[in-house]
């Protein structure tokens, strides 16, 4: 029995350097949006958590 993981081939891209640069370009875009929406729920549960904390008097 063989337990080894099937090898991947790897293929030529035939994207254009404008394609390539474009699809970076958009990739960022979404990373940073991602990371925006990922800071602003953070944000969020923390100051729900401050809030409940004070609200329950048990604030430091």
């Amino acid at each position: 029995m063989n337990d080894q993981m099937p090898r991947t081939e790897l293929s030529k891209s035939n994207w254009t350097p404008e394609e390539r640069a474009q699809f970076i370009r958009h990739r960022r875009g979404r990373n940073l949006l991602l990371l925006a929406a990922l800071a602003g729920f953070s944000v969020l549960v923390y100051a729900i958590a401050i809030v409940k904390l004070h609200e329950y008097g048990q604030m430091w």
